[in-house]
């Protein structure tokens, strides 16, 4: 029973590690850390280079046996996949353009901060941004509803 408990939890363990994206140290990973860790505890970490670089050598002294030339292949790897988080970049065309007005216009005279403290409704946000234009923003009148709609969206009155 014990050996089929461990059978599972090895193919179990391989398998979530074959999700790993391509790259150079994939195979490091999915052999070395693949053969204790699972890819969830793999990939959660998000660390910087020199501390993935500093986990790989504290595995290697609790047992891991990963040759040196392979720790900075790893690390790379892992640093390259699963570094820190970053802020996300904009997904479709209208974040993008939203995006773009908020840090090219809007925060020519406003900070970030007032951007996100302010708690509008739609009409609310349309008022605001319409204002703003009629001193000089530029915005089309298309992009007026578009940045309204947005900022409605993301810092729309909390219920």
């Amino acid at each position: 029973m014990w050996l089929l408990q461990l059978t599972l939890l090895a193919v179990g363990a391989h398998a979530a590690l074959q999700s790993l994206p391509e790259g150079e140290g994939k195979k490091v990973i999915e052999s070395q850390c693949g053969s204790c860790h699972n890819l969830e505890r793999v990939t959660q970490l998000n660390q910087d280079r020199e501390k993935w670089d500093a986990t790989i050598r504290r595995m290697v002294t609790l047992g891991a046996t990963i040759r040196e030339t392979d720790i900075a292949l790893a690390a790379d790897y892992l640093t390259a996949h699963f570094g820190p988080r970053t802020e996300k970049a904009p997904t479709d065309e209208v974040e993008r353009t939203v995006k773009k007005h908020i840090e090219g216009i809007c925060s020519t005279c406003h900070t970030a901060s007032l951007i996100r403290e302010t708690q509008a409704t739609k009409e609310e946000w349309l008022d605001i941004v319409k204002k703003m234009n009629s001193k000089g923003a530029g915005l089309s009148d298309a992009d007026v509803e578009l940045l309204a709609d947005y900022l409605a969206k993301n810092y729309g009155k909390k219920p």
